[in-house]
């Protein structure tokens, strides 16, 4: 008997114990999950966040220098036909006038201009072209005479192409709207508009060669030195396109271009507001990103009333 009860409590004793084992597996697998739940680093995070607010603030800045650069050019009026002439003239003069500045003298010990005098300055390579009949020309000269004219006929085209879509800006129009000019205008602009360039760039040249000299572009089909020099007018329209808009208007006035973007720095603000608020929610707590994008709208709510309300007066 001793020995049957004996073994009674081995067999319990062996069940309480494999009972009693799904229990700490239970804790083992909660303090697994404990540990491996995603804890938030709050001085990384903030670190983190300030240095996307810098990036975001350099992006914002570029956004308003080249959206103002872009005003400029919408707001020349008559202006705009000397910044992209289209006048056929100037293709085909030998010469311009370019007013030059005199040499500077020393008045009490400051440099004083002397003044402005006109000058002349060769058209090149537009100076290149030769009128009357071709076929009387030497091969060096129907080839210069060539090369202008295709140069010309890409610049002129271009040059029409985008002053005709910037006087779709025109001041005191729905489009003429700043906010839009810089949101929306500009970028657009130089990102579709410098393709667009590329390819009218290409295309005006050859046909533009084609017009000048047919039997020059045919022989240079087939040198490759025609290829060579319309695929080349189609970078420089492209690159010339984002030159043009982003940095002549600084070039020619930047104070004029300085006071645009002064004048629209609300639109840049809410623009940089945005950025923080999309940086706070990939960096931040969600809490904390919660209360800003929440603080955001708030302002961006009585922006627009004001605006709306100053208008009604």
């Amino acid at each position: 008997m001793s020995g049957l009860f004996g073994q009674d409590n081995d067999t319990s004793n062996t069940k309480v114990v494999e009972e009693s084992e799904p229990t700490s597996d239970v804790t083992s697998n909660t303090e697994v999950a404990e540990e491996s739940e995603p804890t938030w680093d709050d001085s990384t995070s903030w670190v983190k966040f300030v240095k996307s607010l810098f990036i975001y603030f350099l992006l914002t800045m570029l956004f308003g220098i080249f959206g103002s650069s872009f005003i400029y050019l919408t707001t020349r009026g008559s202006d705009l036909d000397l910044i992209l002439p289209t006048d056929e003239q100037f293709y085909t003069a030998p010469q311009f006038e370019i007013l030059k500045s005199g040499p500077f003298t020393d008045v009490n010990c400051k440099e004083e201009p002397s003044g402005m005098f006109a000058g002349l300055e060769d058209n090149f390579p537009y100076n290149l072209i030769k009128m009357g009949d071709i076929k009387q020309l030497s091969i060096v000269e129907r080839l210069c005479n060539w090369f202008a004219r295709t140069v010309a006929g890409s610049f002129k085209t271009n040059r029409g192409l985008l002053k005709g879509w910037l006087d779709n800006f025109q001041p005191n129009t729905p489009l003429g709207n700043h906010v839009f000019q810089i949101y929306f205008a500009a970028p657009f602009t130089l990102i579709v508009g410098g393709i667009v360039a590329f390819i009218t760039g290409g295309w005006s040249a050859f046909g533009s060669g084609v017009s000048a000299d047919m039997k020059v572009t045919v022989w240079g089909g087939f040198l490759l030195y025609a290829w060579g020099l319309f695929f080349a007018l189609a970078f420089i329209m492209s690159l010339r396109l984002v030159a043009t808009i982003c940095f002549l208007p600084m070039s020619q006035n930047w104070k004029e271009v300085s006071n645009i973007m002064s004048c629209n720095v609300k639109p840049l603000v809410i623009l940089f507001g945005f950025f923080a608020c999309g940086s706070a929610y990939d960096t931040l707590d969600p809490t904390i990103a919660g209360v800003m994008g929440i603080v955001y709208f708030i302002l961006i709510a009585i922006t627009i009333i004001k605006y709306l309300s100053s208008q009604m007066k």
